[in-house]
């Protein structure tokens, strides 16, 4: 709707309302205006393009659950998550045709002899100072 208006509207009548803008809101005002009506149209934007992304998922997921054939993915979402399942099948086939599957090596942990440790020899505590002595407010820094 608003560029079927900014296409009738010549350049001379674009003048003349940014004209009459700058006397009605004056020089201070008018880029804060702008400033607020460039993030809006930014915010609309947004929304609308995430409207968009999650009507398609809801399409897509009613499409699936009829049956139906998936179109192709439009968005970068849906073309990253084919890239990667085709990423995840083929290394599945990959490590799959690798390894034959009468021959998998599975690790041994065998026992260690008993005699052959070393026990350890406990470690000696540090002294403490006894309890009924209180550090003094000097101390504990």
């Amino acid at each position: 709707m608003f560029l079927l208006i900014l296409d009738s509207v010549g350049n001379s009548e674009l003048l003349l309302i940014l004209a009459a803008a700058l006397i009605f809101f004056g020089p201070r005002r008018l880029p804060q205006l702008s400033r607020q009506l460039g993030k809006s149209l930014h915010e609309f934007r947004r929304a609308s393009e995430d409207f968009k992304r999650t009507w398609e998922r809801e399409v897509n997921l009613e499409d699936q659950d009829k049956g139906t054939d998936w179109p192709t993915p439009s968005t970068i979402l849906d073309k990253a998550s084919e890239r990667i399942r085709a990423a995840r099948e083929a290394a599945a086939l990959d490590s799959n045709s690798a390894v034959p599957s009468t021959s998998i090596i599975t690790p041994s942990v065998t026992a260690v002899d008993p005699s052959l440790v070393q026990p350890r020899e406990p470690k000696s505590q540090p002294e403490t100072a006894p309890a009924d002595q209180s550090p003094s407010k000097q101390d504990w820094l």
